[in-house]
């Protein structure tokens, strides 16, 4: 079976761009998603990326399966 082909943000997915590990956060507006919480010990380490999920694609940016998170939970908050 073929994987589906992901063409815009979804809530929860782990992200890379720039040799930086991400996760796309739950917040949406317009009901499109692309807030991205970048895996740092800065708790307002946000990109909005909403509306740009081609142009995260064609800069390099991937959906990534497996990652763990060195500083931030699967949902973006900052583990303690």
């Amino acid at each position: 079976m073929e994987s589906p082909i992901i063409k815009d943000f979804i809530p929860g997915a782990k992200v890379f761009l720039d040799n930086e590990f991400g996760v796309v956060l739950n917040e949406s507006r317009s009901n499109c998603h692309g807030i991205i919480r970048w895996d740092t010990p800065d708790e307002k380490d946000l990109e909005d990326w909403i509306g740009l999920f081609g142009t995260f694609t064609t800069i390099g940016g991937k959906i990534v399966n497996f990652h763990e998170f060195e500083y931030i939970n699967d949902d973006g908050s900052l583990k303690k």
